[in-house]
């Protein structure tokens, strides 16, 4: 059996050359990262919604500011071209206004139908989640989660895949900037076993992941195990039928954008082509 590996290589997929190297962390860095998480949390929890809703308006600004240096990065690491690395950064931008300017209205108390408001259902933060994220959009599919986590008060431990922890301590550098409390967000480059770990933690509250059905079964049973909530989001294999009263070139149009936005590297990207007999 192979020793399991001590580091994370980044390499650039246009040219095959080595981007970086990101050693993975030691069980006593993961002891570290943990507590300096929680430490992050209670901070961030007792922040009131409208603090919390200042720091993604300053997160908004900090990644239209810093834009060109993201995206080169994201290019480099994943393979995008540049302007879907740009397009997903002010998408992410959009986000962080957006939830700044309507989290609050989400986390407000709800009433419920017990007689004389003597019950009411109140949204309080929950904990660090961890969150396990794909290469594929390195910074959306992390803010996509991020973000709301956040805003609920809560912290976000990223796991990020091994080929992107460049453009994942870029996006931590950003949130410090941006003004949120050391530890609130972590990007981590953490090993399965130390995944496994962290699931297993106290300190760690609930699971997000997004990437294959086999390693969302593999984090469902670990989360399950630890009595955790998880939230998963699984790879599909979407076909692209082409039927006979189809117009062709409209057709011919969405295929290929289907299979090589984003370098084919999306979950809805066709994946096999299905065509009617009637259309040859």
């Amino acid at each position: 059996m192979s020793a399991a590996p001590t580091t994370a290589i980044s390499r650039d997929p246009a040219t095959g050359l080595q981007i970086a190297s990101h050693p993975f962390a030691t069980d006593a860095e993961l002891v570290a990262i943990l507590d300096r998480g929680q430490a992050g949390f209670a901070a961030w929890s007792a922040s009131s919604l409208e603090q919390r809703a200042q720091v993604l308006r300053a997160m908004a600004g900090v990644l239209r500011r810093d834009r060109d240096k993201l995206a080169a990065l994201a290019t480099a690491e994943m393979g995008k071209v540049q302007a879907e690395s740009l397009a997903e950064i002010e998408k992410c931008a959009v986000l962080c206004d957006w939830y700044a300017d309507h989290g609050a209205q989400f986390l407000r108390d709800e009433p419920t139908q017990v007689p004389d408001d003597k019950a009411y259902v109140s949204y309080l933060p929950l904990g660090v989640v961890l969150g396990i994220m794909p290469w594929n959009f390195p910074y959306w599919q992390v803010m996509r989660a991020a973000v709301p986590i956040l805003m609920g008060g809560n912290g976000f431990l990223l796991k990020p895949a091994e080929n992107i922890v460049g453009t994942a301590q870029l996006l931590d550098a950003a949130w410090r900037d941006a003004g949120l409390p050391d530890g609130t967000f972590i990007a981590a480059n953490i090993s399965r076993e130390g995944t496994s770990r962290a699931i297993a933690d106290d300190r760690i509250a609930a699971v997000t992941l997004t990437g294959s059905v086999a390693a969302g079964r593999s984090i469902a049973a670990q989360a399950g195990q630890a009595l955790k909530k998880v939230v998963l989001e699984l790879g599909g294999s979407d076909p692209f039928i082409v039927l006979a009263d189809a117009d062709l070139d409209a057709a011919v149009d969405a295929a290929v954008a289907s299979r090589f936005q984003n370098t084919g590297q999306v979950c809805i990207a066709g994946k096999r082509i299905i065509v009617e007999d009637a259309v040859r």
